[in-house]
């Protein structure tokens, strides 16, 4: 039978060990970034090292009256898919651990990148905003 991830919310049982790993932002670039390989490889670097970690993808296109809820299951569905990830799942359970996966009740939040906002003050992100700013007034 093939391992599966289950989505619900969290109920605490006594004697489990729990491990978090938490969504906490999305960063939007204009810069080309190689997307993470391994997530299962990164979360365990974070787990051991106790410190936060950045993962790198491609987001699709959101088309959802409430965002959060579609924003979450794009980013299960990623976990769900890595095999890496499947499979640092299966050790810390193994080790005794139940991984939780955790989102903002806001939802997640996203932000443009350093690069992003460099861009955008460039004299070319100006001339893009300006072509925007134009294309929308004749919609109007």
């Amino acid at each position: 039978m093939e391992y599966q991830l289950q989505i619900k919310p969290f109920e605490k049982k006594d004697g489990v060990k729990y491990k978090l790993i938490t969504i906490t932002d999305i960063a939007l670039h204009t810069s080309k970034m190689n997307p993470t390989i391994s997530l299962g490889k990164k979360i365990k670097e974070s787990f051991k090292f106790k410190k936060p970690g950045r993962i790198y993808g491609l987001i699709p296109k959101v088309q959802s009256s409430s965002p959060s809820s579609e924003e979450n299951m794009f980013m299960l569905d990623m976990l769900k898919k890595d095999v890496s990830f499947m499979k640092m799942i299966q050790e810390e359970e193994k080790k005794g651990y139940k991984i939780l996966v955790g989102f903002p009740k806001e939802g997640i939040p996203v932000f443009a990148g350093k690069d992003t906002k460099e861009f955008i003050n460039s004299k070319n992100g100006k001339r893009i905003i300006r072509g925007l700013a134009k294309n929308n007034n004749k919609d109007v």
